[in-house]
This record gives C-alpha cells, structure tokens and sequence, in this order.
C-alpha cells in the first residue's frame, strides 16, 4: 500500500538539499576544516546531483566517508550530500543508514531534526519498515512536527501492521484535532477507525463510528448498515420497528420480499392499514412481491390490507371530529402520517400537543418530526428530534432520523 506520496518524499529531499547546499556554498575553496581528499569526491558528489546523476553521487559521497581519520564535521557533511543521493536513488538502505547518523547529532534542535526525519519517514516506507516508519513518525509529531502528512501516514501504517489499538489511540487524537480546526475527518480515516473497533471487538466504538460516517458521508450503505443494526438489537423495544422500516424505505434501503412483507405486517399490527397497503402495492409494482411460492400469500396479505382500510376509512371522519384527548389526537396523527399526509399528520400532533398528557411522548416527538422533515422543515425536525429521551431505542432511533434530516 501506498502511504506516502511523491510530496512528502519531494518535501523531505528538498529540505535536505537545501541543508546540503548552504553547506557546499560555504565550501566552494577547500578548506581548513576539510581535507582534500574528503573535498574533492564531496564536490563531485554535489555537482552530481546538481546534474541529476544521483547513483554517481553515492558512489563520490561514500569514496569521500572512506577518508581515513574524517573529522565529525566532515563525517556530517558527507552523510548530508550521501542522504539525498541515495534517497534520489531510491537506495534506502544507505539513505537510512546516513539518516540516523545524521537524526542523532548532538546539539540539534528540533527543528533540524525534521527534515531527517520526513526523509527517514519516506525510506523506511519504501523499505515497508513500518516498525521503523512508526517509531520515527512519533518522534517527528512528540517534538512538534507539523506536516500535516505524518499523522494519517503512521495512522495508515499502525493499521497495516494490525496495532489496532494503536489506530483507535491516533485516530481519537485525530478526531479532536479536526474538531478543533473545524476540518472534517476524511471517510477514509473513519473507515479505518471503524475496522480497527471491528477488529478488537469494540461494537460501542464500532456503531459510534459507523454513526460518524453516516453523518458526515452518507451513503445508501452505510444507512442500510446503521438501521439494520439498529432493527437486530437486543432487547430493542419494537414500539420503533416501524419508524426504523420507514427510515429503510426513505433511504431507498427497502429492497427485498422479507423487508416489504415485515414492514407491511408491523403497519397492520399497528392499526395503520393505508400504509401496509401502500408498501405492499409498491411490492407488486416492482415485482418483489407477487411471485414465486409466497405468491398467493402475498396476495392475501394485500387483501387483507385493502379491506381493513377500507374499514378504517368509514371510522376516520366522526373519529376526528370527536377527538378531544391528547393520545387520540396522537393517533389520528399516526394514521394521517401513514397515509403520507405530512401537514395533517403535523397539525394532530400540534393540537394533541396543546392539550397535553400524552402516554408516548418520544414517539410523538419522533413521529411529528418525521412530519416536519417530509414537510421540508428538517431545522424544526431536529428541533424536536434532539429531545427525545426516556427511551433508549427512541434516542437512537430519532438520532438516526436526525441524521437523515441533514441531507436534503
């Protein structure tokens, strides 16, 4: 895998070279301080890489680290001029070997430090040393390193190297970072977080994640994942299986026979016969249902849908004009929401609000703002969707519907 791009590796070989030619400046007659025989190779070194003959500079530089008795500050110039030839060379092998020569000087302040660490970085990457990747990439970010390509690349390399914890420990600090900095995380990196949780067995930490992503790349996927989820819980209350098929259906998740037969079923039961009705025809209409050996079941089913709404709509009219207390104006609300009669559905609930002592008051706020969001208003949606409480399967349950409100 790819971690480190040709900007960081052009990053770190130009501030090397940047290093190597202030000193060669400083050396353009021999001097004192240097011998000739370190000189000479040293220069032709550098005027290799200046003609980008970079295999013919390792060769001039190592002639040069040959001297006999090279003093230290020959010996640091020469594994400067020797790094960026071998980097340019693609030989790691020597270029890291002349980078941690050169990393543990005495006497350098962090910021020298850097550029011999991005560059250590780099080889030991291409070297797919990513024990040594790890171990220089956190010094470089324990001392201050800001290139902003150091933590997803250690982040990426922890996960290769499956130190799963390690990944969920980095990831956190990256999370708060991007928080603060009002940045949002890249899907890849969450992806990664979530397998990391996934791996070490984590289902809070897994679900979170998952939730992270839904938020901020919503994706029909990653919707199917999160409500299906949801729906297999245990010990869930099914009062909410129903608003979670729903969430299925308006995210186009509403695919097979079980599904459409299931919601279908939890309509009836609920005494919301429009809406099994509705479900099952858009069954039939998309030939999922109808067909095979449950056909003759699922025309029964549809039957049996049509006649009690049928029933019901004789019912409705003097069962709304006579609707006083608050959890019948509730009801009257759930049937016109079934029906898909967003602004009536609201107004029920508005009323029923106005008078009060309501039984369920997580699945009116639910249900109205599911209302609101169909009606375009997902800012008064929310509103109410972050007021849910009491109920742990209706918290998640209108947090997921809270997350869908901010997708047009």
């Amino acid at each position: 895998m790819k971690i480190l791009n040709s900007l960081f590796l052009q990053t770190a070989c130009m501030a090397l070279w940047m290093i190597v030619s202030g000193h060669a400046a400083a050396q353009t007659t021999p001097s004192v301080t240097v011998q000739q025989e370190v000189y000479k190779p040293l220069q032709a070194a550098q005027e290799a890489l200046k003609n980008n003959q970079a295999q013919q500079a390792v060769s001039l530089a190592k002639e040069a680290l040959a001297v006999p008795k090279i003093s230290p500050a020959e010996l640091t110039l020469v594994q400067r001029t020797l790094a960026v030839a071998a980097l340019l060379a693609n030989d790691f092998d020597q270029a890291i070997a002349s980078l941690e020569v050169l990393v543990s000087q005495p006497g350098l302040t962090a910021a020298e430090q850097r550029p011999f660490l991005e560059s250590l970085m780099n080889a030991t990457q291409q070297k797919k040393d990513f024990p040594a990747l790890v171990k220089w990439a956190r010094q470089y970010l324990s001392e201050g390193g800001t290139n902003p390509s150091v933590r997803p690349v250690l982040i990426q390399t922890l996960s290769v190297m499956n130190a799963h914890q390690d990944v969920v420990q980095e990831l956190q600090i990256k999370l708060k970072m991007d928080a603060a900095a009002g940045k949002k995380t890249p899907e890849q990196e969450l992806r990664l977080l979530a397998v990391s949780y996934r791996q070490l067995n984590d289902k809070p930490g897994y679900e979170a994640t998952l939730l992270q992503l839904l938020e901020a790349y919503p994706s029909k996927a990653y919707w199917s994942e999160a409500i299906n989820r949801q729906v297999n819980q245990v010990n869930a209350n099914p009062r909410f299986d129903l608003d979670l098929f729903r969430l299925l259906e308006e995210t186009g998740n509403l695919e097979d026979e079980v599904e459409y037969i299931r919601m279908a079923e939890l309509a009836l039961k609920a005494g919301l016969p429009a809406e099994a009705k509705r479900v099952l025809d858009q069954g039939f209409q998309k030939g999922i249902l109808g067909k095979g050996n449950s056909a003759s079941a699922h025309v029964h089913l549809r039957q049996q849908a049509a006649s009690k709404m049928a029933e019901d709509e004789k019912l409705f009219a003097p069962m709304e004009r006579a609707a006083k207390d608050g959890n019948a104006l509730v009801g009257l609300g759930d049937v016109w929401l079934s029906k898909q009669a967003w602004t009536q559905a609201h107004s029920m609930y508005a009323k029923a609000r106005a008078v009060g002592n309501v039984r369920r008051e997580a699945e009116l706020s639910l249900h109205q703002a599911m209302a609101l969001f169909k009606m375009g208003e997902a800012a008064q949606s929310r509103d109410l969707l972050v007021k849910v409480m009491d109920d742990k399967t209706a918290l998640a349950v209108a947090n997921l519907w809270r997350i869908r409100t901010l997708t047009p």
